[in-house]
């Protein structure tokens, strides 16, 4: 296929949740008129015993039927299926350099050296110079709307502008959501939630986040975009909405990048606890 089309890349290895990525990638690049490329990614040597895969070729070919099933009631008018041999997380990486998104599912074939497991897509989401959606099958199947983390760093306002361009092809509403400490550790207590200086800053909370989605409404008048400001973490936030969404979306990192390098971002304890598939863009 032209890489130089823009296209989406999944990474597929013929588990339940690789077919779940695919079909959202297939439907999502229909959708948007984008092109598919499927990556298989064979590796080649055994870290442990060094030594190569016998079955590493006839696994490949396996999933390589596997896709091609998945694809058949696609209706794109071009996808393209890729087998690559290298270590799987560099591998993806380079596969997609320069696309629109990567797929991949949630858990993998955890037995076979080089599948997609669940510390493969974290990394992924980590490292990837592209938006990173990781697919799994949500609480609430019959759900529309997308869930989007919004904190007014940049990482949150691209994850709302990437959020708004999914509801648009899948025909959702995007539900913005700030998750806030209302009170201080230090001096924080239970009374302290019906205080007027905690119903100020609540009220502050919801006014800064109408402001932070300001643009992009303007800017997406089609697309349905509702705010909630809620004064809990910002995991807690997510990972609850996440309970009745078809996706989460969330920035790389957000406006404390600091403080969550050393806690554990967001959008990996988001990654690792969400009820449906979560999307992590930079």
């Amino acid at each position: 296929m032209d890489t130089a089309l823009s296209r989406i890349v999944v990474g597929y290895d013929g588990s339940p949740d690789a077919d779940l990525a695919l079909q959202w990638g297939a439907q999502t690049a229909r959708r948007r008129d984008l092109a598919l490329e499927t990556v298989i990614v064979v590796n080649d040597l055994d870290p442990v015993l060094g030594h190569h895969h016998e079955h590493a070729e006839q696994a490949a070919a396996e999933w390589r039927e596997l896709a091609v099933t998945v694809l058949s009631s696609s209706d794109l008018d071009d996808s393209g299926i890729a087998v690559r041999h290298g270590p799987t997380v560099p591998t993806l990486l380079a596969a997609s350099h320069g696309a629109e998104m990567l797929v991949v599912g949630s858990r993998g074939h955890g037995l076979m050296t080089g599948s997609l497991t669940g510390s493969v897509s974290q990394h992924l989401a980590r490292h990837a110079t592209c938006p990173v959606v990781v697919v799994r099958r949500p609480h609430r199947p019959d759900s529309r709307h997308i869930v989007v983390g919004v904190d007014g760093s940049p990482e949150s306002d691209r994850a709302l502008r990437f959020a708004c361009g999914l509801a648009r092809a899948q025909q959702q509403t995007v539900f913005a959501v700030h998750g806030f400490h209302a009170v201080t550790p230090a001096k924080g207590t239970t009374d302290d939630i019906f205080s007027s200086e905690v119903a100020i800053r609540i009220e502050h909370a919801e006014r800064l986040l109408r402001d932070w989605v300001a643009a992009a409404a303007r800017e997406n008048p089609d697309v349905e975009i509702l705010t909630e400001s809620i004064a809990v973490s910002p995991v807690r936030a997510l990972v609850d909405s996440s309970a009745v969404a078809s996706m989460v979306v969330v920035g790389s990192r957000g406006r404390d990048a600091f403080a969550e390098l050393l806690l554990g971002s967001v959008s990996q304890r988001v990654l690792h606890d969400a009820h449906c598939s979560v999307a992590v863009v930079r």
